[in-house]
């Protein structure tokens, strides 16, 4: 169980910091932290479907 939550907690990490250094969030932004994994991935999506 804790491999699991280990696994999410990494990809969540990944997602926040790919999503900073793109410029969808600010590294001063508490409320990134606050996002589930499914949540970040789906704001991912979308910053990607914008881009021309």
């Amino acid at each position: 169980m804790t491999y699991l939550r280990e696994a999410v907690e990494k990809r969540r990490q990944y997602f926040i910091k790919l999503l900073i250094q793109k410029g969808v969030f600010q590294s001063t932004s508490s409320s990134i932290e606050k996002l589930t994994l499914s949540e970040l991935e789906s704001v991912y999506k979308k910053f990607q479907n914008k881009k021309p």
